[in-house]
């Protein structure tokens, strides 16, 4: 009967992800003109599912002067993969048909200034990437990385390696309406605490630094930092930095959960699966064989 159960609530949940409204998130985009180079931010969205899909890239930008307030709409210009110019101040609104893709490139004009972009599509099973590229001067590639999109999470952690003049670059952002107390801390390979820092983010707001600036004076180690949101979950990337030459790679996050407790708080999160909110935390005080309870 347990097992009945269990196959019961995957079917549900399934289907109703793949019909139903769905958010997820490019937790950094870059654009403008830093140092000497060019930035650019291209994004990728892909429709795999037999159904139309429609729906809108949303673009904040971060307000490093105080992160407790709220993040500003972040107008760049984007062109399609036709050429053309693509969306309106902040926003792009896409259709995507079934098995079709889009692509959209940021300008590169203009001061430098980093956000991040929401995504919010009528069809579950739309997902995409995002590459970062840095052009010098002459419009010289000279760095890029790709970085799938991702949900939101409470409780994450990135890869850190600090040692041979490298340096890690943390980027998270508040998708929620509220305010929530980060928490950073920073681990060595032997599971210690070496520092800890914790900073209010403001709804809609965005943050970016290096593994030196916000925890300065450490020396370079190799580990991983939690990022904790207290009062609400982040969406977070990192970006490895070679300190001589602008060569650069991504680190996605791993998230920190455990099997039936994840469920319920993504369920939670997405009142249009409310039904099934109930149904998960059935699930997660039985005793299924083969599965531990969860920890933490």
């Amino acid at each position: 009967m347990k097992r009945v159960l269990l196959v019961v609530f995957v079917i549900l949940t399934a289907t109703t992800i793949l019909s139903a409204q769905t958010s997820f998130y490019y937790p950094h985009v870059a654009n403008g003109v830093l140092g000497g180079g060019v930035w650019k931010t291209t994004i990728f969205l892909t429709n795999p599912s037999s159904t139309a899909a429609s729906g809108t890239i949303t673009f904040m930008q971060e307000v490093t002067s105080n992160l407790g307030l709220a993040g500003l709409p972040f107008a760049i210009n984007f062109t399609d993969e036709t050429g053309a110019p693509a969306g309106s101040g902040n926003t792009i609104t896409f259709s995507v048909p079934p098995g079709a893709t889009r692509k959209y490139v940021s300008s590169g004009t203009g001061t430098y200034a980093g956000g991040f972009a929401s995504v919010v599509t009528d069809v579950g099973s739309v997902n995409g990437t995002a590459i970062f590229s840095e052009f010098d001067g002459s419009g010289k590639l000279i760095g890029e990385a790709g970085v799938p999109a991702s949900p939101s999470a409470r409780n994450q952690a990135i890869f850190v390696d600090s040692q041979g003049g490298f340096n890690v670059g943390v980027a998270y952002a508040n998708p929620g309406s509220a305010s929530t107390q980060v928490t950073l801390s920073l681990l060595n390979s032997a599971a210690a605490t070496v520092a800890t820092t914790t900073q209010p983010l403001g709804p809609g707001n965005h943050t970016a630094a290096f593994i030196s600036q916000l925890f300065p004076g450490v020396p370079p180690l190799v580990g991983t930092m939690k990022i904790s949101g207290v009062d609400g979950p982040l969406a977070a990337i990192a970006l490895r930095f070679d300190g001589t030459s602008p060569l650069f790679t991504t680190l996605p996050p791993l998230t920190l959960a455990s099997l039936i407790s994840p469920a319920v708080e993504w369920l939670g999160e997405r009142p249009w699966l409310a039904p099934l909110t109930s149904i998960a935390r059935l699930l997660g005080a039985l005793r299924l064989p083969g599965v531990q309870p969860a920890i933490g």
